[in-house]
């Protein structure tokens, strides 16, 4: 395991923050290493011309994972190429290059792929090519979040976070638990109360006897500064990702087609876990978007309402059959329905509206 200690301190600054940890992290045989940051926005939302609630659609925790012992070979491969895609900004800004990040968010914007495209697109697939023949995968959960402010949803920002980070570490130990291995999380650090009260219900869950998924767990989630750790900057482009392909897919109208075609090529680089998901906000509660939907072109929203209007004529048609069987019915069956309404009726008493 004298592999997996270099590994750990090479992406750690040479420090480790709990001996407890170190204890678990250099025992056993296998470990996955999980990196995760936030997607989307954990606020209410109605429409992107909403005068306030005009954010995003979604929310939810992506990122990626890989056995432990590559961690230092994916991190100094982001490194490099992140350099070379943004060697003039680099060296341009006054912090050290290996202090120097680039956000997701503003390096995933239209009007960069409009301009950068041939630059931008090669280089993600050069990171993410390199995650696939590492045995990584890219992994996301996420929640389409209900229309209205939370006087209308009844659903906090909080309430999302605990959810969705609950949620995602689940099925993270899951795939750990399924592999027979270990599992750490580590995530890009916020100063947002939100996220403190999200980790610390986290680990009454991590640690609860009942929760059997999260037995490869050891450690509720660390959280780094991402400025620090590439690939904690790393989780943060594939947050970036999923943000636009979550609003091309969920948003009423949206800017970020483009990003269907750099997800196609980006989950065939690194396929996503076949536990990632977004859940959609039907009332049927059924519907979710799996990561070979996100890459289609038709919107899922367009895909979800005409699954509703089939839904619906196939209820409707469903009903007038069955009317048709009625009114075809013999008297006997006529009046046993009849008793049968009567009786619900003497069941169920009268009682008048409120005044």
């Amino acid at each position: 395991m004298a592999a997996l200690k270099h590994t750990y301190r090479a992406n750690s600054g040479g420090r480790i923050t709990s001996c407890g940890l170190a204890a678990e992290l250099f025992k056993g045989k296998y470990m996955l290493i999980a990196y995760l940051d936030e997607f989307g926005h954990q606020g209410p939302y109605i429409r992107h011309d909403h005068r306030k609630y005009n954010t995003h659609p979604c929310f939810g925790y992506a990122g990626f994972l890989l056995p432990a012992d590559d961690v230092r070979r994916m991190g100094g491969y982001f490194k490099y190429v992140k350099e070379k895609l943004l060697a003039w900004e680099i060296e341009h800004s006054d912090i050290p290059a290996d202090r120097w990040e680039k956000k997701g968010s503003a390096l995933l914007t239209t009007a960069n792929i409009s301009q950068y495209s041939d630059e931008i697109f090669p280089a993600l697939s050069r990171i993410y090519r390199k995650l696939g023949e590492l045995n990584g995968q890219i992994f996301f959960y996420g929640q389409q979040k209900p229309i209205g402010p939370v006087s209308e949803t009844k659903e906090t920002s909080q309430d999302r976070e605990n959810h969705c980070l609950i949620q995602a570490i689940n099925r993270l130990g899951k795939l750990a638990s399924d592999k027979g291995e270990r599992l750490m999380v580590i995530m890009d650090a916020t100063d947002t109360d939100n996220r403190e009260r999200a980790v610390a219900t986290l680990a009454a869950t991590i640690y609860s006897r009942n929760n059997k998924e999260n037995r490869s767990v050891i450690e509720v989630p660390l959280q780094t500064e991402s400025h620090l750790y590439n690939t904690v900057q790393m989780a943060d482009w594939t947050c970036a990702l999923l943000g636009r392909l979550t609003d091309y897919h969920f948003a009423e109208s949206s800017e970020f087609s483009w990003a269907v075609d750099l997800g196609r090529d980006v989950f065939r680089l690194s396929e996503p876990t076949l536990n990632s998901i977004i859940w959609s906000n039907l009332a049927s509660k059924d519907s979710k978007c799996f990561p070979e939907q996100l890459i289609n072109t038709t919107r899922f929203w367009e895909i979800e309402q005409r699954r509703e209007s089939q839904r619906e004529r196939r209820d409707l048609k469903n009903r007038g059959m069955f009317q048709r069987l009625i009114s075809a019915g013999t008297p006997e069956l006529h009046a046993k329905l009849e008793q049968i309404r009567s009786e619900a009726e003497k069941q169920t008493p009268y009682q008048p509206e409120a005044t």
